[in-house]
């Protein structure tokens, strides 16, 4: 029973220290607003700014699990190549090792001069002035501080409270057994792997043994494999992150194993080779918590020396391990599982960071603007000449332009929740007004596909006039579709008087269009069922091109540069002035599309 109590009590150490750690790096990462992110994110070509950066950012957060998620989210996202993310991880391994380098602290000797170093003066000092700041400050950020403050507090004392257990484990018999047969190498490695991948903490798992190390029971012989299992078993949260993202975000996490495995391999080799050939002294002596925490470090620094010249091979092996999905381009470029693509970098890890999230909510708006366009196209086509096969194309593509809808506004409203600047605020309402804009308009393409199918169910036919006219209608629409997205990607504001030229001529081509239909159903060149049809048809180019111009307006609010506008406000002041300019392209139009 002593035994189990001790256990517990051991695992309630280790969960404070797991804790602690936990609400450091949180806090941290908030007083940071985004700045550690940022500065990945400015690692470009420079693989040794991308290791020093790895390494400072965790050494600040205290987490290297932390890093290579944020990692694996920016790859997948397709902010950050790969082969930049390598560095990255690297330092990010030898970055976490400082946190057992600090750890170390517990075993400074309480006689020396460095007594007032030791956590069992300061941890409790720690949580006092932490708790204190939380309770009575009134700003979230000096909240965070003190919570950070607490943290730290809280790892010192479950570190103490670790080694204090620990201590009453030296005399027992099947301790010192199960310590022995980890000398095993593989046994050592895999007691390692498992017991990080649970906790999924490396600095977890070197706690525990720094904090049985004071017992003098374990050697050099068992913690050098464990520690070399741990770095594997570390893996295992990015692997996590990893699932259901891209093919990228895959090879992030399957490079954070093999940097990890194959410097395990190179050090069982190397050090057990010279320990079989000529011996090491100290195999067999009892280790304490600072030689632990040294031979983490050089572990991590070692693989890193040792593989940083193959940085392009070790992308290479993830590219070859972990194959591209296949996915069939259409003419138009555009593949089944392109949404699915951009949809992963709505992740939320980066919902805290608003200039990041704003730049993935576009990459996915900007994807659902091609397809909408690309399904207006096949809709077009449709009309002409009817496939069965395209129009399921066309009806999958709208379910995903739904679906894009439905996530990005899920991202930007939570976003919005934030506390964010006027102008973030601004465009955050902005972008869900776009995003809404553009979906219409696949709803709208979508609707011409099923006008398509019912003109090939009822065998419609349109004259040679009709056909002409309506070409010319398609044409229109198009033009007028492709500046809007021009408009949007280059955030380019003069082409928003391009737009409303085109509004204005679609506006009086419909009419025009309508009228000499309308007076061949009265000549009886055509019938009832096909003028339905092209009046229909006329509404939804009519219709589609009156959500370009929300669009230009949208940007207009988007840029801040006026104040905001209803769609009456700018109109009136987009036609006052830009009243020559809008004339002339009418006169353009009207002269190339006339009516003979």
């Amino acid at each position: 029973m002593d035994i189990f109590v001790s256990l517990l009590k051991l695992l309630g150490g280790l969960v404070l220290l797991i804790y602690g750690m936990n609400i450091l790096s949180t806090n941290l990462k908030k007083l940071s607003g985004g700045k550690l992110e940022k500065i990945l994110l400015e690692v470009t070509n420079n693989a040794f700014k991308g290791l020093l950066v790895g390494f400072v950012i965790t050494f600040v957060t205290h987490s290297s699990a932390a890093t290579t998620v944020i990692v694996v989210g920016l790859v997948g996202a397709g902010i950050l190549s790969l082969k930049n993310a390598i560095p990255i991880i690297m330092g990010a391994n030898i970055g976490t090792t400082m946190n057992s380098q600090i750890l170390r602290l517990a075993g400074v000797n309480s006689d020396s001069i460095l007594r007032l170093l030791t956590p069992e003066c300061f941890a409790p000092v720690l949580l006092i002035v932490g708790f204190l700041i939380t309770q009575k400050a009134k700003k979230q950020k000096t909240k965070d501080i003190g919570s950070m403050v607490m943290g730290l507090g809280l790892l010192f004392t479950g570190m103490m409270s670790m080694m204090s257990i620990a201590s009453s484990f030296s005399d027992l018999p099947i301790l010192a057994s199960i310590l022995k047969s980890l000398s095993n190498p593989l046994l050592g490695v895999l007691a390692g792997c498992i017991v990080t991948a649970i906790v999924q903490s490396s600095s977890a798992t070197i706690g525990i043994l720094q904090a049985l190390s004071t017992t003098g029971i374990i050697t050099y012989s068992t913690v050098i494999p464990i520690v070399l299992g741990q770095n594997i078993g570390t893996c295992v949260t990015s692997i996590l992150a990893s699932v259901g993202g891209n093919t990228n975000s895959k090879r992030v996490a399957a490079i954070h194993l093999y940097f990890n495995l194959i410097g395990t391999i190179i050090f069982l080799i190397g050090i057990y080779s010279y320990q079989s050939l000529v011996g090491f002294s100290f195999w067999n002596d009892s280790i304490n918590m600072g030689r632990i925490a040294d031979f983490h470090t050089i572990f991590n620094v070692v693989s890193t020396i040792i593989l940083f010249p193959f940085i392009g091979l070790l992308e290479k092996l993830a590219i070859i391990t972990v194959r591209d999905k296949k996915d069939d381009k259409d003419d138009d470029g555009i593949g089944e599982a392109d949404h699915l693509i951009v949809l992963n970098g709505l992740d939320e890890k980066f919902i805290n960071i608003p200039s990041l999230a704003l730049k993935n909510s576009i990459t996915v708006i900007d994807k659902m603007a091609e397809i909408s366009e690309a399904n207006f196209k096949r809709s077009v086509n449709l009309v002409e000449e009817f496939d069965k096969k395209i129009l399921e194309k066309v009806q999958t593509r709208e379910d995903n332009i739904d679906k894009m809808e439905e996530e990005v506004t899920k991202y930007l409203v939570n976003l919005e929740s934030l506390d964010l600047s006027n102008h973030e605020s601004l465009k955050v309402s902005t972008l869900l007004n776009i995003e809404s804009e553009f979906e219409k308009m696949g709803d709208y393409a979508y609707r011409l596909s099923k006008i398509a199918e019912n003109i090939e169910e009822k065998d419609i036919e349109f004259s040679k006039a009709a056909k002409k006219e309506l070409n010319v209608m398609y044409e229109l629409t198009e033009i007028a579709t492709s500046k809007a997205i021009k408009m949007f990607k280059t955030k380019n504001l003069n082409i928003g008087v391009e737009i409303e030229a085109l509004r204005q001529f679609v506006e009086y081509k419909r009419d025009e269009y309508k009228n000499i239909h309308i007076d061949r159903l009265k000549n009886g060149k055509c019938n009832v069922e096909s003028g339905i049809a092209f009046i229909e048809i006329l509404n939804i180019c009519d219709s589609i091109v009156n959500h370009c111009v929300n669009i230009s307006m949208a940007m207009y609010n988007y840029k801040g540069d006026k104040k905001q506008m209803s769609k009456h406000e700018f109109r009136k002041d987009t036609i006052t002035s830009n009243r020559a300019d809008i004339s002339h392209k009418l006169k353009y139009y009207k002269k190339k599309y006339r009516t003979d």
